[in-house]
This record gives C-alpha cells, sequence and structure tokens, in this order.
C-alpha cells in the first residue's frame, strides 16, 4: 500500500485508497469546526471514509454516539475498515444507506447533523460511478440534503455544512423560499488566498 493511501492524524489514520474522494481540506475544516459541545448524538451523512465522523469521535465526550451514512459501496467499506482500528469502533457506527432512505426510516434523532455533501451539478457522465457518486449531486439538490437533515433533528440541534460559495448563498436563498423551521445561525468563509473571494462557506443552521 503506498504511503499517500493513509492519512495520519493525532489518534487515528484514514485509509481513503478505495474512495473516490479522498481526504480533503473541506472534510478536515468541517471535522475540527463543527460545535460538538452537548452533542451526544452526531449523523455525518454522505460520510464517505469515515474521516469526520471519527475527527467528532476524537474531539467529543465518551457517551456521544456517532452514526455514519454512505451509500457508496467502496466509501462504505472503507469507512468500516477505518471505525474498526480507531480507538472509537464502539461509538462509531456506519450504515450502507442512502441518505433520503435513512432518514425516512431511522426514528432516533440528533443533536448535531454534519455533511460535506456533493458539489457538482452533472454535466457529463463521469467514467467512474464511485466518483460521480461523491462529486455530483444527481437527482437530489442541497436544499434535499437540508431538509431530509432536518427530519433526523432534534428539537434543539443543529446542522452544519460545508459548501462552494455560491452553492451557499443559492441554498439560503432555496431554504427562505420553503415553509422550514431552519435558519442560518451563522456563516464561516474560508478564503484561500488574501483579496480573493471566499471558495468556501460553513452554514450552520
Amino acid at each position: 500500500m503506498a504511503k499517500s493511501d493513509c492519512f495520519q492524524f493525532k489518534q487515528f489514520k484514514i485509509y481513503h485508497d478505495r474512495s473516490a474522494m479522498k481526504v480533503g481540506t473541506d472534510g478536515v475544516l468541517l471535522g475540527a469546526w463543527a460545535d460538538i459541545v452537548g452533542a451526544k448524538r452526531i449523523l455525518d451523512l454522505g460520510c464517505g471514509t469515515g474521516l469526520i465522523a471519527l475527527m467528532l469521535a476524537q474531539r467529543s465526550t465518551a457517551d456521544c454516539q456517532i452514526v455514519g451514512v454512505e451509500i457508496e459501496e467502496n466509501a462504505y467499506c472503507q469507512a468500516v475498515d477505518n471505525v474498526a482500528i480507531s480507538p472509537w469502533s464502539e461509538r462509531v457506527t456506519i450504515y450502507h444507506q442512502s441518505m433520503q432512505q435513512f432518514c425516512r426510516e431511522i426514528s432516533q434523532r440528533f443533536d448535531l447533523i454534519v455533511a460535506n455533501p456533493p458539489y457538482f451539478e452533472r454535466a457529463n457522465q463521469c467514467r467512474d460511478q464511485s466518483r460521480e457518486t461523491a462529486r455530483y449531486i444527481g437527482d437530489l439538490s442541497h436544499l434535499d440534503w437540508l431538509l431530509a437533515a432536518e427530519n433526523c433533528l432534534s428539537m434543539s440541534g443543529k446542522i452544519q455544512f460545508v459548501l462552494p460559495f455560491q452553492a451557499g448563498i443559492f441554498l439560503q436563498q432555496q431554504l427562505l423560499a420553503t415553509s422550514s423551521k431552519l435558519c442560518c445561525t451563522e456563516i464561516c468563509y474560508v478564503i484561500t488566498k488574501e483579496g480573493k473571494m471566499p471558495q468556501r462557506m460553513f452554514d450552520l443552521t
């Protein structure tokens, strides 16, 4: 196994050699910045290799349970393996389901829901189906993701997304046109170069 197939964190490793999308800055920032204060149940929608779920396990208290949901089979299998070799295998559970199915069927409610969802509208068919699933939003919009997450949220819970800047602006506009009780309480802009426009937006609802 090549060295680049593994990403070493303080207390755990993430293997990503079988996953279409590798460890990236967006996921690391969300895992580091997510507000976990008081959270006893955390849901990671589209958890990929388990990166964010394990970062939150590392940061949270021992009584916090974390659930990850991943539809793409290779990423799901890798997430299960990454959790198994981590110090928090008893606190993190990964499900192989679509986000919609999970949110329809689950009866539990979560104090914190995080997501680093696919970013791009599908233009041309991608040769790699796994990569297409990870990168392209397909038939579900970011608003669909947000409203599905709302169904799993506890009364005082929070949802935290990372999106491209323009997609984040559009999502806020869409949300205002719905009957959802969600509202944006905080935004963090990620500017990669001084003087440039933000590249990413972290929405906290």
